[in-house]
């Protein structure tokens, strides 16, 4: 009787454990298989900016602006309630208008951010994208098209 009990108790030990095995092997998969997908996405990326070049890098940098943008002024949507004392004078920089300046601020020095880190100059990219004959962003679209 002893002897059936070790038994399917060993039997248990070795079914929790190939349970575990196999939870870990379809975990380690899952992790494979996101990593290749990222590394697929960024292959297609790099063979974007191989392709397009400068394009392509002017594209994303357009592209990402106003969501950064959304990023930025977000905290400013969670404020209920505010008060400013504001010794400073009054006017444009003055008061509540000081209060949003920082979001504008933090706008402008991305421009200084790109272009210190990546090499990548908005306002170019902007002027550029303006006077391209190849290449359209229109801001109502995400992506490139090529003007005909």
């Amino acid at each position: 009787m002893a002897k059936a009990e070790a038994e399917r108790v060993r039997m248990d030990g070795l079914a929790k454990a190939d349970a575990q095995r196999a939870q870990g092997t379809t975990e380690a998969e899952i992790i494979r298989l996101k990593g290749v997908s990222e590394a697929e996405a960024k292959q297609k990326i790099a063979e974007a900016f191989e392709q397009f070049g400068q394009a392509a890098a002017m594209d994303m940098t357009l592209n990402m602006l106003p969501e950064y943008a959304k990023q930025v002024a977000s905290p400013l949507s969670n404020i209920e309630k505010i008060t400013v004392v504001d010794t400073g004078g009054s006017g444009v920089n003055g008061g509540a208008n000081k209060v949003t300046g920082y979001a504008t601020d933090l706008m402008a020095t991305l421009q200084e951010s790109l272009k210190a880190s990546l090499g990548i100059d908005v306002k170019v990219c902007l002027r550029i994208s303006q006077e391209s004959e190849i290449y359209h962003f229109p801001p109502s679209t995400r992506g490139m098209s090529k003007r005909t």
